[in-house]
């Protein structure tokens, strides 16, 4: 009988075990999939809304209302992928035309789109510098995320995706410096400054004589931001989003060297925390300078290694067993290589004006030297003859280096104002 009991005691231990570790498990597990969401996606400053009918809603954090759609969606969210398939910027202003919700931050952080329709594959989007990346293929419960919206933003203020662009009538040939440090400086050419309520337009209206097609009144900043922008770039185009704004600048052609005044009338449903400037004209130059320096490295690199001496230390050796002497008529041959050579370093000098001395020189790198290295001189001498040629002034010049029993190049030297 003692056996029995025993035995049902530990059966009955047994199943509460059993019990207990698979009610355990189901929590932890359950525990995981709602955290989902705490474990991959910072808070928004904001969650903003776009309902059916195209109005705009923003919750701001640490609201009731943010805190209810920040609930729904963590019990929504049971997914994420680190690095889901690619939607394209036209894929994604297609799920923007309808009704959305956007995770929404005034730093570098990038906003999170998910869409309240199905859409195949793609329940949230997590935006790049281009388009964007599906990190949630499914989100549950989507009838009840948009029940809900729809209840909170019944009798709360919307607003509408709207801005407006325009340029000043007059124009600026001058601006005094002491104007433009009341801006935030985006480069020496572009300054910008966000404009609040009408006396702070009136003032910047003073600054730089600004006239524009229409009236800048009271009723301008009720629903919306002023951005004004002064720049020497006369082409700027504006993209404008929930998250953010970019703008973009560009050159003329033909176009005298003027400020254009720019000013941007945008919906305060639009995050003006987060305005990005990309001068077009920089990147080109910089492009160019890019360019320029493959270009002239190349160069370098393809010297003819029979006429300019590259490895200084095999050179020297050579040089110091040589025991030849290379006449002037084969070193005035190389040297006029070398002068052809230099164009690329200093430009081009009259050949009227050459003089050729015999003297003794230290090998360098003024032929060899790519444009991110440092100038070398060798601490030896070299026996040379020494060809010079220079401008009509003699203020501007260079002299070339051609050793007296290698015949090379062993290097030059600019001089000049």
């Amino acid at each position: 009988m003692k056996k029995k009991i025993v035995t049902i005691i530990v059966l009955i231990l047994i199943a509460m075990s059993l019990f207990i570790g698979l009610f355990l498990k189901q929590k932890i597990d359950l525990n995981e999939e709602i955290n989902v969401f705490e474990k991959n996606i910072i808070p928004p400053d904001r969650i903003v809304y776009k309902n059916e009918e195209g109005q705009y809603f923003e919750f701001l954090k640490d609201t009731e209302e943010y805190n209810k759609i920040k609930n729904l969606l963590e019990q929504s969210i049971k997914e994420y992928i680190s690095n889901g398939s690619a939607r394209n910027d036209s894929e994604i202003e297609e799920i923007k035309e309808k009704s959305f919700i956007e995770l929404d931050y005034k730093t570098a952080s990038k906003n999170y789109l998910i869409p309240l329709q199905k859409v195949e594959n793609t329940g949230m989007i997590k935006f790049e510098e281009t388009g964007g990346k599906v990190c949630a293929q499914n989100i549950k419960n989507l009838n009840k995320i948009k029940k809900e919206l729809e209840n909170i933003s019944e009798n709360k203020k919307s607003y509408m995706l709207e801005y407006k662009e325009m340029i000043s009538r007059n124009v600026l040939n001058t601006v005094e410096y002491k104007y433009l440090q009341e801006m935030k400086e985006i480069n020496y050419k572009i300054h910008q400054v966000q404009i609040k309520d009408i006396e702070q337009y009136n003032l910047y209206k003073e600054m730089f004589n600004l006239a524009f097609d229409e009236a800048i009144t009271d009723e301008t900043f009720k629903d919306n931001v002023l951005i004004l922008t002064i720049s020497l770039e006369p082409k700027i185009d504006v993209k404008v989003s929930v998250g953010n704004i970019k703008y973009f600048y560009n050159k003329i052609e033909n176009i005298n060297y003027q400020y254009t005044c720019h000013l941007l009338i945008a919906s305060k449903i639009i995050n003006t925390d987060c305005i990005y400037n990309t001068d077009l004209v920089e990147i080109s130059n910089n492009v160019s300078n890019d360019n320029f320096k493959v270009e002239y490295d190349k160069q370098v690199e393809q010297l003819d290694t029979n006429i300019f001496v590259t490895n200084f230390d095999e050179f020297l050796q050579e040089y110091n067993k040589s025991t030849n002497k290379i006449s002037l008529q084969d070193a005035t041959k190389t040297a006029e290589k070398a002068f052809e050579e230099a164009k690329r370093v200093v430009g081009e000098y009259d050949e009227k004006t050459q003089e050729v001395k015999e003297q003794t020189a230290t090998p360098n790198n003024f032929f060899t030297r790519k444009l991110e290295e440092r100038d070398w001189t060798s601490d030896k001498t070299v026996d040379v003859y020494c060809f010079t040629r220079n401008d009509s002034d003699m203020l501007n010049g260079i002299s070339i280096y051609i050793d007296k029993r290698l015949g090379k190049v062993i290097g030059a030297t600019a001089f000049g104002d």
